[in-house]
């Protein structure tokens, strides 16, 4: 007996377990399918359970609450329109006031800085028409209180200066903007100046380098002769003068620019000298066209055949072909010479002399003052000669010098 009573004790007990389990308000759930006799089972957890409902809860309690304030917010929508309807019509003719007004300021503006400024007057006229837009607005909202009477005599207080200082914070940056525009003009035109300089000074450069060729070309047959030309002796380059001008703001603000300014500057005063220098000496063909009949130095004499020293050149052409001078100078002899027939004889000064001999004509008198490439006479056969030719002579201090080297050497 005591063994039966045992067992129905326990299955009392399961029967408690799986009675509250299935009284649960959440409990696990099972869903089977079957398919193609194949079964899946899906659970869903209590917690599951209970997030769905929590959410479910709060959905509907914000979907009350909003169905209340959309009736609450449909009256004051409501009322909101009619106050618009009526204020509508006003609102549409201070438009066509605002318009105006934002004309006038923009005029205003553009105006600034031009040589008619009427700022003043505009600013005048601005403030009032804005004062007339003011008591518009005043009128239009006196009804519904909507702009607190003493917050505006505050604004109205600070009204002018605002203005003004708007005005003049916009003449400022216009003025900025055309300082800046300028600026940046300068630094252009400052980067041009610097290209342009830099040509210069390699042009200037090569002249340079081409007269101090000439000239030691020239020095070569001259230390042949114990002689040497220096084109800076007796210099006036340092011969100073002139108004003062003052440094360029824009350059001492650019040292690169000054710098270059005084190299190409300093470079081309070179070449102005040396050009002044290589006038006085004479360098070219004194005939455009020629043949050498006769060199510079010893030569058997045309007539006797004897052994004869040729302090110049012969230079066969046709007769009446052009003679030139290869250098400024004045004119020490024109007329008849021994031996030399008709000749003229030029000063060229630093020590430079030239002698054109046999000449058919003869174009300028003793004492004229020849320039470079000027014609004095025509090619001839006067006195001691075979037939027509220029006779050509260089000295310097008083010593003949082959002219072919100073023919060569242009």
């Amino acid at each position: 007996m005591i063994k039966r009573y045992k067992k129905r004790a326990v299955r009392r007990n399961i029967n408690t377990y799986q009675q509250t389990e299935n009284t649960k308000l959440f409990s696990e759930k099972e869903f089977i399918i079957r398919s193609n006799g194949r079964m899946k089972v899906f659970k869903i957890s209590s917690r599951l359970q209970w997030c769905v409902f929590t959410a479910m809860t709060i959905v509907g309690l914000w979907s009350a609450y909003s169905y209340q304030m959309y009736s609450v917010s449909d009256e004051i929508i409501s009322y909101q329109e009619q106050k618009l309807d009526e204020t509508r019509d006003a609102y549409v003719d201070l438009m066509s006031d605002f318009v105006t007004v934002h004309k006038n300021i923009t005029g205003l503006v553009e105006n600034i800085g031009h040589k008619e400024d009427n700022t003043a007057s505009d600013i005048d006229a601005y403030l009032k028409k804005a004062q007339v837009i003011e008591e518009k607005i005043k009128k239009i909202s006196a009804k519904e209180r909507w702009i607190d009477e003493n917050e505006l005599g505050e604004k109205n207080a600070l009204k002018d200066a605002l203005i003004r200082r708007d005005v003049a914070i916009e003449e400022n940056k216009l003025l900025e903007e055309k300082v800046k525009h300028l600026e940046n003009i300068i630094i252009s035109l400052q980067s041009f100046e610097m290209d342009i300089l830099k040509k210069i000074e390699e042009l200037s450069g090569k002249e340079v380098d081409k007269i101090k060729t000439s000239i030691s070309t020239v020095n070569q047959e001259l230390k042949k002769r114990g002689k040497y030309f220096n084109p800076l002796a007796n210099s006036k380059k340092d011969n100073k003068g002139g108004v003062y001008v003052p440094d360029s703001i824009a350059l001492s603000s650019n040292e690169n620019l000054a710098q270059q300014v005084n190299k190409t500057f300093s470079l081309i005063d070179d070449v102005t000298y040396y050009n002044e220098a290589m006038k006085k000496i004479p360098l070219g063909k004194p005939v455009w066209s020629y043949w050498l009949s006769s060199p510079f130095g010893k030569r058997s004499d045309p007539f006797n055949s004897k052994s004869a020293r040729h302090k110049g050149v012969d230079l066969a052409s046709n007769k009446g072909n052009k003679v030139k001078t290869m250098a400024d100078g004045i004119v020490t002899k024109s007329g008849w010479g021994n031996g030399y027939g008709k000749i003229v004889e030029i000063d060229h000064g630093n020590g430079f002399k030239t002698k054109y001999a046999h000449l058919n004509a003869i174009y300028v008198k003793k004492g004229a003052t020849v320039t470079n490439g000027q014609a004095i006479g025509e090619v001839g056969s006067t006195g001691r000669s075979t037939g027509p030719h220029l006779h050509y002579e260089i000295l310097y201090d008083g010593i003949p010098v082959d002219p072919m080297v100073f023919i060569k050497a242009k």
